[in-house]
């Protein structure tokens, strides 16, 4: 392996700044989600109080950067600053949801040491209400809340005294582990949990309420029991479908696990008198899919048969009076996946069109069997054909509407009566039934990128929300990027505003149609600044956090440049780039090195704003201060996946980038460490049975053992809520994860053993720090097991397990126990700079 080339880039480092410090780490602020109201008059933002001055730690499985979130508002048609929300208690972490139709509530969430509660803010009378029941909640859009009226929502609840595990696993699993403990010793209350497995294709309703609340009064009424997911009220707000939840039944060990998301049945529901039909009760559903037509007489899921799975699936269209049911083919074609964008393996959304349902789709190859296919496919595919959008007519044929544009996206814009819009590199365009269509946006020589905002409830890349009147994009040309709001209602085609990004890289997080607006937060160098800008090119600065880091010197960033061999040897060697991080003051000379691995890391590095806007406990910065150089070296998955396992290809891109570092005269090969954190830990503890180039390991909130893990439980999440065994999606997949198999332990045992760490612990040779927590989704038995290995092969390993904590450490006390443990560690080991 060659090194080809070392790159340097341009640098903000101040000549007399300090180096990050844990304290300086811990004082981070951050700026979350930010919202207009519909009127253009008020923005809301998130802002995120210094971490070291909360009081509460325990949020979900990891609370870096998801708590201490304040509202805050800024009256857009005023020149006053910022202030926090009237009302809102500010103690707990606050998040924004949305707004009512018209704007006069803001929905939000709030947590407290576990208690999850849904509230609204009335902008008008200035006061909040509170929903007197838990909602359900989740990260992919499962859960979020309708909004029915201008006062009133619907949204699925837990049953009472049950808390979401996405926010509350951790104190959940606290507040029954306590209870249970003391009813046992005190001897006089049964404290057995039973778990079984249900035969058949689905087993009872999940528990749970669809609740009706509204905000003005604080009221409640329950409309069905049961949890229910993909809530999507029709356009005349008269009808409500969703998706009823049940346990699943047996499974089918020779299906693959990554094919049976939980079971669902299509329910409709009449806003007006209450009454519901189950429609197409012989199919289950994809969560996420429901899709109604522009007039609301039709809607649309993705469905299969009972007992199968959802590749057999089509798209059904539903008539929500009679619930009689029209399946869809899509002959000739495969449905692209939304796992490509780096989602779920579920078919993209689909619209109507007139009679005809449009998908995302490709077009099957001519020699090769023409029957409708959905596959799993991996993240940021390789070698796959473009998609396009397809229209299906009732008879089976398809049109391709976007073969003649470049880049089309898998996202939709906007649907309509006889018309939907989607968005290419050049541009917005929507299309009519006729397959004529209109460009929306003006030229630009930039490429378009569309700007889903998303919420608490749903991140902005799988958000699939109702469609508005508005839609933001991205034009990004050489040094210079516009943001440009496309006017999406009839008779207003091509109708936009457009505003210029005050810094070309500056993060647009709100835009208002209607006060020609768009709120930025913009990165000078480590300070994060809050910035309204305007169409007639006025810059208001908002707010500012993370002054105290205007003094600090990240140190600097170089790309390494060189070759690696194919680990199959099936094509010419590949030159790939890889970031190192020098520390502040370098001056020349070999450095102690630190790798961080990872499978499928991808280089990022960027001196002109630094990634220190998070509090990461393990932040590369934190190395870099102690005099390390650093480097996540880059893992592709299609180098390091080979016939042998999912990373037996990593070792030796390792190898080749720390290689390249020693040649270049910036890393001594004496003193290298590994890293590695969750997917990472693994990774090392595969790496060093394979490589003697790592003087020390270090292996943190990760698993050692295939076989046990595919089996065994999740952690804190099986402990706490009775159910989650198994990670069998993880491998049962050939595509779409970084430890895809394609089989399972009873098809092919031998290749979870060869492996699993813990059976190649005779091999490692290096020193071990093994790091786990006992609340984490990845059982802590998994290095327990790892330990044992390593002891009974005779080698040397330490083993440090840190209690009440999640998926890393986030307690202020046991951050800084842990660095004092890795420098003692890294120190006897000598690796440490200066051999400190």
């Amino acid at each position: 392996m060659t090194a080809l080339a070392l790159v340097a880039c341009s640098s903000v480092s101040s000549a007399n700044g300090h180096a990050l410090s844990l304290d300086d780490l811990l004082q981070i602020e951050g700026l979350g989600r930010a919202k207009i109201d519909p009127t253009g008059r008020w923005l809301f933002y998130e802002k995120i109080r210094p971490y070291s001055d909360l009081t509460d730690f325990s949020f979900g499985n990891y609370p870096m950067g998801q708590s201490g979130h304040q509202i805050w508002r800024y009256d857009l048609k005023a020149n006053e600053g910022p202030s926090l929300v009237p009302g809102i208690e500010n103690g707990p972490s606050s998040y924004l949801l949305g707004f009512s139709p018209r704007g006069r509530y803001l929905a939000f969430v709030q947590y407290d040491a576990g208690e999850v509660s849904l509230a609204a803010f009335d902008l008008q009378q200035e006061r909040i209400v509170v929903v007197d029941r838990t909602p359900a909640l989740g990260r992919f859009g499962e859960f979020d809340p309708v909004w029915i009226s201008e006062d009133e929502l619907i949204f699925a609840a837990l049953p009472v005294g049950e808390l979401p595990f996405r926010t509350s696993v951790r104190p959940y699993a606290a507040k029954i582990f306590e209870r249970e403990w003391r009813d046992s010793w005190r001897g006089d209350v049964v404290t057995a949990h039973e778990v079984r497995t249900r035969a058949g294709n689905g087993g009872e309703r999940v528990a749970g309420s669809l609740i009706r609340a509204n905000v003005r009064t604080g009221s409640t009424t329950i409309v069905a029991e049961g949890l229910y997911t993909d809530l999507r009220l029709s356009p005349h707000g008269d009808l409500l479908a969703a998706l009823e939840t049940f346990n699943p039944g047996a499974s089918d060990p020779h299906e693959s696990a990554a094919w049976l998301p939980p079971p669902s049945r299509l329910v409709i529901f009449n806003i007006g008198s209450g009454a519901r039909l189950t429609a197409s009760p012989e199919l289950e559903f994809f969560p996420y899919t429901i899709a109604w037509s522009p007039d609301g007489q039709r809607l649309v899921a993705y469905g299969w048969p009972l007992g199968q799975a959802p590749r057999n699936g089509r798209f059904h269209i539903v008539e929500p009076v009679s619930g009689a049911t029209i399946q869809y083919d899509h002959n000739g074609l495969e449905l692209a996946s939304e796992r490509e964008r780096g989602w779920h393996q579920r078919p993209e959304r689909t619209v109507l069109l007139g009679d005809d349902l449009v998908v995302f789709a490709r077009r099957i190859p001519e020699n090769e069997d023409q029957a409708p296919r959905f596959d799993h496919q991996d993240v940021q595919p390789q070698g796959l054909p473009s998609a396009d959008w397809y229209a299906l007519s009732r008879d089976g044929s398809t049109r391709n509407l976007t073969g003649d544009l470049a880049e089309v996206s898998a996202v939709p814009v906007h649907a309509g009566h006889e018309q939907f819009t989607i968005w290419a590199s050049d541009g917005v365009y929507r299309i009519y039934a006729n397959g004529s269509r209109r460009r929306l946006t003006p030229e630009f020589s930039g490429g378009f990128a569309f700007l889903p905002f998303g919420n608490f409830a749903s991140r902005a890349g799988v958000i699939r929300p109702e469609f508005g009147s508005d839609a933001m994009f991205r034009v990004a040309d050489g040094e210079q990027t516009k943001i440009v709001i496309v006017d999406l209602r009839n008779g207003h085609e091509g109708e936009t505003v457009i505003v210029s990004a005050p810094p070309s890289n500056a993060e647009p997080l709100a835009g208002s149609l209607a006060s020609k607006s768009v709120v930025f937060r913009v990165e000078d160098g480590p300070i994060s600044r809050l910035v309204l800008t305007r169409a007639d090119d006025s810059v208001r600065e908002i707010d500012a956090i993370n002054q105290h880091l205007s003094r600090v010197d990240p140190g600097e960033w170089r790309i390494i440049s060189y070759e690696v061999e194919d680990p199959e040897q099936n094509s010419t060697p590949q030159t790939i780039e890889s970031c190192v991080l020098l520390p502040p003051g370098y001056d020349g000379g070999p450095l102690p090195l630190i790798v961080e691995v990872y499978p499928n890391a991808r280089p990022a590095c960027r001196n002109d704003s630094p990634s220190i806007s998070s509090p990461d406990p393990t932040s590369a910065y934190l190395w870099a201060e102690r005099g390390y150089a650093y480097a996540r070296l880059t893992t592709p998955r299609e180098l390091i996946r080979t016939a042998e396992g999912p990373i037996a290809g990593i070792d030796e891109l390792l190898d080749a980038g720390v290689g390249s570092l020693v040649e270049e005269g910036l890393v001594d090969p004496n003193r290298v460490a590994l890293f590695g954190a969750s997917q990472g830990g693994i990774s090392a503890l595969y790496t060093a049975a394979y490589s003697d180039r790592f003087k020390a390991i270090i292996a943190m909130n990760s698993w050692a053992d295939l076989f046990s893990h595919y089996f065994g439980s999740s952690g804190i999440y099986t402990h706490a809520y009775d159910e989650y065994f198994g990670d069998f999606t993880r491998y049962d997949s050939e595509r779409g994860t970084d430890f895809a198999i394609g089989r399972t332990p009873f098809e092919d045992p031998d290749i979870y053993i060869r492996n699993s760490p813990v059976f190649l612990a005779p091999q490692i040779d290096a020193p071990v720090m093994l790091i786990h927590s006992d609340m984490d989704a990845f059982p802590m038995s998994q290095f327990d097991e790892m330990y044992g290995a390593l002891d009974r092969a005779g080698k040397d390993v330490r083993y440090v397990r840190y209690f009440g904590e999640g998926h890393r450490t986030s307690s202020p006390a046991n951050i800084r126990d842990m660095w004092q443990r890795i420098d003692a560690f890294l120190a006897e080991t000598g690796v440490a700079p200066n051999g400190d």
